[in-house]
C-alpha cells in the first residue's frame, strides 16, 4: 500500500515516531514523499514490531520489486520473440524473392501479372500486441483514473487547511462586501464589459475598510498573542485568537453606529472649501461602516465563529 494513500493524521503520526519534522500545513503528498524518501535511505528495513504500520508498505514495496522483474523477463522473452520473427521474416522474404524471380523467369510468356506477388504475402507473424509500441487502451485507463485519483487527493489536501478555510471565508467576505454590489458585468455589444457602480475612491475605501477590520487587524493581535508557536514553531499567526478578534471586531463594527451629524458637517465645509484631510478620511471611514453594515451584516461574526470551530477541531 503506497503511503500516499494514507490518511494524513497516520502520516503525521508515522513521521513523529521517525522523527521527521514536517509542517502540519504540508499537503499529503509532500508528507508521504518524505517519509518514503527516509524510508528507502535506511540500509535495513525497520522493524515491524515496532513499526507495524509499515507491514502494507513493505509488502507493497516487495510486490513492486518482484512485478519490475517479471516485466523485465517479460520484456527480454518479446524482444527474443520479435527478434526470431524479424529472421524468420527476412528468410521468407528472400526465399519469396528467389522463388518469384524463377518464376518471372520461367512463366513470362503467360501473361502473369507483376503484382501476384502479393497473393503469397503472410501477415501472421506480425504480433502489434507484443510489441514495445502496441497502443494499450486499458493501460491508457488506469493511467487517466490514477491522475484524476492524485488530482482530487491534491485538491483534497489544499482545501483540507485552515489557511484555505479562510481564504474562502475571506473571499466569501470580499465578494458580498464589494463584487456583488458595486461590480456588475453589462451586456455589451461582442462581449460582457465589468462596470463600476461607484468611483475609484469609493471602491478604495470599501477594500481599505474590509482589508483593515477583517485581515489586518486580526491577523497583527493573533501574530503577538500566539499560543499555537509552542507546539507548531512554523505557525507565526494563532488561527484561534485571529478568529476570536475577528467575531470580536465583528460585533464591535456591527454595533458601531456613524454620526450623520458629522457627516452634515463634512458636507457643509466641502462645499465651502474648507476640508481638511481628517474630514476627508473620517467621510470614507463612514461611508465603509455603512456598507458594512448594510452589506455583511453579521456574516463575518459568523465566518469567525465558524472559524473557531474549525480550529477546536483540527487543533
Amino acid at each position: 500500500m503506497s503511503l500516499k494513500k494514507w490518511k494524513k493524521i497516520e502520516l503525521l503520526d508515522l513521521a513523529d515516531k521517525l522523527d521527521i519534522y514536517v509542517s502540519q500545513s504540508s499537503t499529503k503528498a509532500k508528507i508521504a514523499d518524505k517519509i518514503q524518501e527516509y524510508l528507502e535511505l535506511l540500509e535495513t528495513p525497520l522493524d515491524l514490531q515496532e513499526y507495524p504500520e509499515l507491514a502494507t508498505y513493505y509488502e507493497s514495496v516487495s510486490t513492486s520489486d518482484d512485478d519490475d522483474d517479471n516485466n523485465k523477463i517479460a520484456d527480454t522473452i518479446v524482444s527474443a520473440k520479435l527478434e526470431t520473427s524479424e529472421e524468420e521474416a527476412e528468410n521468407d522474404d528472400e526465399e519469396e524473392e528467389a522463388e518469384n524471380d524463377n518464376e518471372d523467369d520461367g512463366e513470362a510468356g503467360e501473361g502473369k501479372t507483376g503484382f501476384a506477388w502479393t497473393s503469397s504475402l503472410d501477415f501472421s507473424r506480425i504480433t502489434p500486441a507484443e510489441s514495445p509500441f502496441a497502443f494499450k487502451f486499458h493501460e491508457f485507463l488506469q493511467d487517466v483514473q490514477e491522475r484524476a485519483r492524485e488530482a482530487n487527493e491534491n485538491l483534497q489536501d489544499a482545501l483540507s487547511t485552515i489557511p484555505a478555510v479562510d481564504a474562502v471565508f475571506m473571499a466569501i467576505e470580499f465578494y458580498v462586501y464589494v463584487v456583488a454590489p458595486h461590480v456588475k458585468l453589462a451586456p455589451f455589444s461582442h462581449a460582457p464589459q465589468v462596470v463600476f457602480s461607484v468611483g475609484w475612491r469609493e471602491f478604495a475605501s470599501l477594500i481599505l475598510f474590509w482589508a483593515g477590520w477583517s485581515v489586518a487587524v486580526p491577523a497583527l493581535v493573533a501574530y503577538y498573542v500566539n499560543f499555537i508557536r509552542y507546539d507548531l514553531p512554523d505557525m507565526n499567526v494563532d488561527p484561534m485568537v485571529f478568529h476570536v478578534t475577528k467575531a470580536l471586531l465583528a460585533l464591535l463594527v456591527s454595533k458601531w453606529q456613524p454620526s450623520f451629524a458629522n457627516e452634515a458637517a463634512y458636507t457643509v465645509k466641502d462645499v465651502s472649501g474648507n476640508v481638511s484631510a481628517a474630514d476627508v478620511a473620517a467621510h470614507w471611514f463612514r461611508f465603509a461602516l455603512i456598507e458594512w453594515k448594510l452589506q455583511l451584516g453579521l456574516l463575518p461574526f459568523v465566518l469567525a465563529v465558524a472559524g473557531c470551530a474549525l480550529c477546536l477541531y483540527v487543533l
